[in-house]
């Protein structure tokens, strides 16, 4: 006889669904979750100093979201003159405060059941056969927190690439300042009732870069995020990242976006609360528009979850999902 699954891991790609997998067999659903987050910083340049944004529920945890968006640099210093409308807007400019590394530790403080160093460990390995830098720049946010952007040479290195002399924004008030927000989540009402999205949601930005990655565990919690791999940005070499360019530019003329005010990202990632327990995990990824692709599985799913082995895809994107009864666990959907 079969053995039944209560404990599944799923994601948009698959060394992410490989780390989150590994960490799961000894951790709960948030473990799995930021060991599969943190493999795909390793992994891509880009990742470690974008958004993130995740939705936990279940388990007596109650629904709760991490908002990880990347924050507007420029926090202690004046205004700057702003570029001319004709004026090339140099790389630097666009350099947002990063949100992944303070909210990975909170989600890990908050919600995990093991160390962040144990939940980092198929990361550091990865990054390590990737980037030598970069696998560095992670154990130092494992062992200092998202302090460790702040001090020594890793914000020098920062400040040189993107603060007042590369002509950017980015300051160490910035990098020292970043929280994440933890708050409390409310299911829906109307035709997808029980669904839980995270609440500022309608502050959407570009899907196509997007990633996701689920779990579930044994005990009934289940966690969500998701994160964007891009492939612009400007190179910090002596770090091993990318700094993706998220950060609005002062123009001069233009009213400026104030600095500390999170910036737009896509979050398309939602949880189904029903009789009490969550017993659906769902996000979509690399969808030119992933809000309204989740909308759409949503209405597919919101009555019934795909028979088991039946195929099931969004109309656009790749799906990611999670069906969850009392005691089993079953991935709809992964890489």
């Amino acid at each position: 006889m079969r053995a039944v699954a209560t404990q599944g891991a799923a994601a948009s790609q698959a060394h992410v669904t490989e780390a989150a997998r590994s960490i799961l067999r000894s951790g709960n659903a948030v473990d799995g979750v930021l060991a599969g987050v943190l493999a795909a910083a390793a992994e891509s340049p880009s990742v470690l100093f974008g958004p993130l944004q995740l939705l936990v529920g279940g388990a007596g945890a109650g629904l709760l979201a991490i908002d990880g968006r990347v924050r507007q640099p420029g926090l202690g210093v004046p205004r700057p003159r702003g570029f001319v409308a004709e004026e090339a807007v140099p790389a630097s400019a666009l350099v947002a405060v990063p949100g992944l590394p303070a909210a990975v530790v909170a989600a890990a403080a908050a919600l995990g059941s093991m160390s962040l160093a144990r939940a980092a460990g198929p990361a550091i390995e990865l990054a390590r056969a990737c980037s030598p830098e970069r696998a560095s720049l992670i154990e130092r946010l494992v062992r200092r927190g998202a302090q460790g952007l702040a001090e020594g040479a890793v914000a020098d290195e920062l400040m040189a690439a993107a603060g007042r002399p590369a002509r950017g924004l980015l300051t160490r008030e910035d990098l020292s300042s970043v929280l994440p927000a933890v708050v409390q989540c409310h299911e829906r009402e109307g035709s997808s009732a029980g669904v839980v999205t995270v609440p500022w949601r309608d502050a959407q930005g570009d899907s196509s870069w997007t990633q996701v990655v689920a779990a579930c565990d044994g005990k009934g919690l289940a966690a969500v995020a998701c994160y964007e791999a891009r492939l612009d940005g400007l190179p910090i070499p002596a770090l091993g990242v990318v700094a993706p360019p998220l950060a609005a530019p002062v123009l001069r003329g233009a009213a400026r976006v104030r600095p500390g005010e999170p910036r737009p990202a896509s979050a398309p990632v939602a949880l189904r609360l029903k009789a009490g327990s969550i017993d659906l995990v769902i996000g979509i990824a690399e969808a030119s528009d992933a809000e309204e692709s989740l909308e759409e599985m949503i209405l597919v799913l919101v009555d019934m979850l795909a028979p088991a082995g039946a195929p099931l895809r969004a109309s656009q994107g790749r799906l990611v999902a999670i069906g969850r009864s009392r005691d089993a666990a079953r991935v709809i959907a992964s890489a």
